[in-house]
Formats: C-alpha cells, structure tokens, sequence
C-alpha cells in the first residue's frame, strides 16, 4: 500500500513546482475581480433638473386620475345633442332655430322640423314631436316635458283647417276612397297612403291599424277616429294552400322568412287544414299568429 502511494503521490522537484504555479494562477484569476471592481459614485442631484422631473410626474399623476374617473363613467353618445342641460319651456310650433339650437337640438333636425313647419305642419299635443324624422327617442323624452302649446293654436287652426268634421257623415273605412278621405285630410298624399296601406293589408280589421299609415301623428288620429266606422266583412284573405311565397311575403305583417316557413312546412306535410296549424311552425309566436291570422285562411 506505501508503495503504491508513492508511485502516484511522489512528484519531483519540477512537477511540485508546476503544481505551485498552477495553483497560484488560478488563485490570482479568482481574486483579481475583487481588485478591479469600483462602485461608481451615485450622482449629484441637479436640482434643476429634479424640478423639472416632479413636475411631470405630478402631472402625469393627475392624467391618469382623470383617465380613471372616465373610464368609470358611461361612454357618452356622440351622436346626442352637447347642450343637454339648457332646457326650457317652450312651443314647438313657434320656437325658432336659435331656441331649438340652445334647447340642444341638432342643425339637421331644426331643418326637418322647420320644414315640417312652413308646409303647414303643427304639432297638437307634445308627442307629436316623436313623429319628427332625424330625432332621437332619447332626445324627444328629453323635450316633452318642457314643451307647452300655448294656447291650443294648433288644435284651432286644425279645426279650421277642417271645418267638414263637424258636419260630416262618419265614413266607412275600408271603402273610402282618397277623394272621400280627403275631406278629413288637408294633405292629399295621406289619402293615398290610408288606402294603399289598406289594399296592401287587405283591409283595416281595427281603426287604431290607421296609425301604422306613415304619416298619421296620435293627434291627428284621435281628431277623426270618431267620425270614421269600419266594416270588416269584407277582408281580403291569403289562401295558405295556394299562395306563393312573393304572395306572402307582399302582405306587411308578413317577413319574408314567415312567408319561406308557411311555403316549406307545406311542402313537407301538405295542405294546412286549419290556419291554426301555422302554430306548429317553431319560430310564428303567438303576437306573430294573432296578427296575421285575421288575413289567412286555408280554402
């Protein structure tokens, strides 16, 4: 054993010498870092420089408080009047367009509503000015409260704008015709719609459906539906086994889609035999059947 130790663990002069050296070498390269390495000095505040650092950071501070507070809030709706809070009372059928500006109005509506007016229009009662084109549900709930007709000036100019109503025998609607509507109608193309909209439908079965006439305001309605009667024997109906889908489809309660699902279901199982088995069509819901089901029928 002590000679096999000191075959392997004897050196010479020279190899203990080398092994000194090697040693040392690597015991300068691992401290030599330590000699080398200098903590740089922290550098001196400028104040000037400092100033001018707080202030940006107190301003962005103050941005980013701002962008919070918004982003909390509701996004506002472009597309609405600015001036939302300058209300006041006031007659839609004598306001001019600088008081229907400062009630926040747009420039586009005050055109339509000062044309409506300088071709005779007048608004009756305060929602009529729902009947304006171009203005917002939000905006006219905005309005109507504030708005005061002063006077009743448009229900007296209507009255004498109509003078036949008081004397008139009442008129039957489903066969009146434009020229006899014309009488309770200073425009004549409201004559026209009334009757074409009916012809489209197939006849009134109500007069409130008059309403649904483009053209026809709440308070113009509520002036003539009492000298109007209605007779619905003779209502034109939609046969369901023989109508094509364009048949269908022309009458206004009618989408297109109903009319493709009427014309498929038939053709899968047959002829309906009642106008109640259009209930059996997944998508008609019961407002949709009993709108339509007064213009259908099966023979």
């Amino acid at each position: 054993m002590k000679q096999f130790l000191k075959d392997y663990f004897t050196f010479s002069k020279k190899e203990r010498i080398a092994v000194f050296i090697l040693l040392l070498l690597i015991g300068i390269a691992i401290a030599l870092p330590y000699f080398f390495s200098k903590e740089k000095p922290f550098p001196k505040e400028n104040a000037t420089l400092t100033s001018v650092m707080n202030t940006i950071n107190a301003n962005q501070l103050q941005n980013d408080s701002v962008n919070a507070v918004q982003l909390s809030q509701p996004i506002a709706d472009n597309t609405l009047p600015e001036q939302k809070n300058n209300l006041f009372f006031f007659d839609p059928n004598m306001i001019d367009a600088d008081g229907w500006k400062k009630l926040g109005v747009r420039e586009k509506t005050i055109r339509t509503i000062l044309n409506y007016r300088s071709k005779g229009g007048k608004f009756i009662v305060a929602t009529d000015i729902r009947k304006i084109w171009g203005l917002k549900k939000e905006e006219a709930d905005r309005l109507i409260p504030f708005i005061q007709i002063q006077n009743n000036i448009a229900v007296k100019q209507y009255n004498k704008t109509y003078p036949a109503l008081k004397n008139s025998e009442p008129l039957e609607i489903n066969t009146a015709t434009p020229q006899q509507l014309r009488q309770f109608l200073a425009d004549a193309s409201l004559a026209y719609r009334i009757v074409n909209y009916r012809n489209k439908l197939g006849g009134f079965i109500g007069l409130t459906q008059i309403k649904e006439t483009y053209g026809i305001t709440d308070s113009l309605y509520q002036t003539i539906q009492n000298h109007l009667t209605i007779n619905t024997s003779a209502i034109n109906k939609i046969n369901i086994n023989q109508a094509t889908e364009y048949q269908l489809a022309a009458h206004p309660y009618i989408k297109t889609s109903i009319a493709k699902a009427i014309i498929i279901y038939r053709n899968q199982y047959g002829n309906y035999q009642a106008v109640d088995d259009l209930k059996k069509i997944v998508f008609i819901g019961d407002d949709v059947f009993q709108k339509i089901y007064p213009y259908l029928t099966v023979q």
